[in-house]
């Protein structure tokens, strides 16, 4: 049996140091691995040992990571530097940034006129992997949002509220990357949101095209000078196919006609 003390020998020793560095940190194997690990997002009710003297450290971790996601759910314009500052003062272990990014990032998704208050904090947080961590869970909500199907099985009501309800996610998540990019947190990710989101246009009702067309107004308030062509030609078409007014003035806004 391999003793403690030798244990200890071996990770000082010159051979393991080298080859530690060639194979791990030369290709980046571990942290790979490590950054693609999913965040549980209830880690706070989890008992990860029931060892008396491990669990008083344990409890307080889950303690701060739960009362930092209720402090992000009551932020307000009015509360914004009151709170900010208990949070950042909270947030002191770097391992706990991934789970408060999670956060931040489904806040956005779910509660879209708050989305600058959750940048402004995401902004405030140093953590030298915080954009790898973020684009990692952006990607995962692309896949979810983009490529997951309303499951076939539900009941018609089912899949009307599951559809709505990925809408609604759709735009917020659209406006998140929209301020992301414009703050230059993270950067030619835009598009690949846009594209799906504008292709989709035309095969959706008539209330779910309009709030669509809301949320791409205020994008492209943001990103363009001039709308992309692409966008233009579909936009142009649903202007001429849609019997709505408020669709075709909404489009007139978007387009500057």
């Amino acid at each position: 049996m391999v003793t403690l003390k030798e244990i200890n020998e071996l990770l000082i020793s010159e051979d393991f140091i080298k080859s530690y560095k060639n194979t791990y940190i030369k290709n980046n194997d571990l942290d790979i691995f490590l950054d693609n690990i999913d965040t549980n997002k209830k880690y706070y009710r989890t008992g990860i040992n029931k060892n008396q003297r491990f669990k008083k450290v344990v409890n307080e971790d889950s303690q701060t990571i739960k009362d930092i996601n209720s402090l992000i759910n009551k932020l307000t314009q009015e509360n914004y530097e009151k709170l900010k500052e208990i949070i950042l003062e909270k947030l002191k272990a770097e391992y706990m940034v991934p789970y408060i990014i999670e956060k931040l990032v489904e806040n956005s998704i779910f509660h879209h006129i708050y989305i600058p208050l959750y940048i402004k904090i995401l902004q405030e947080i140093k953590f030298h992997k915080k954009k790898s961590i973020l684009i990692k869970i952006c990607d995962k909500h692309y896949y979810n949002l983009f490529n997951n199907k309303i499951d076939s099985s539900l009941s018609s009501y089912e899949q009307l509220c599951n559809e709505n309800k990925k809408i609604d996610n759709i735009i917020g998540y659209s406006l998140l990357i929209s301020h992301l990019e414009k703050e230059n947190i993270i950067d030619n990710y835009i598009e690949k949101v846009l594209d799906p989101f504008i292709n989709d246009l035309l095969k959706k009702n008539e209330v779910d095209t309009y709030k669509m067309l809301i949320s791409f107004y205020s994008i492209s308030e943001i990103h363009y000078t001039i709308i992309p062509e692409r966008y233009k030609k579909i936009l142009k078409t649903l202007q001429k196919s849609t019997k709505s007014s408020k669709i075709k003035f909404k489009i007139m806004d978007i387009l500057g006609d």
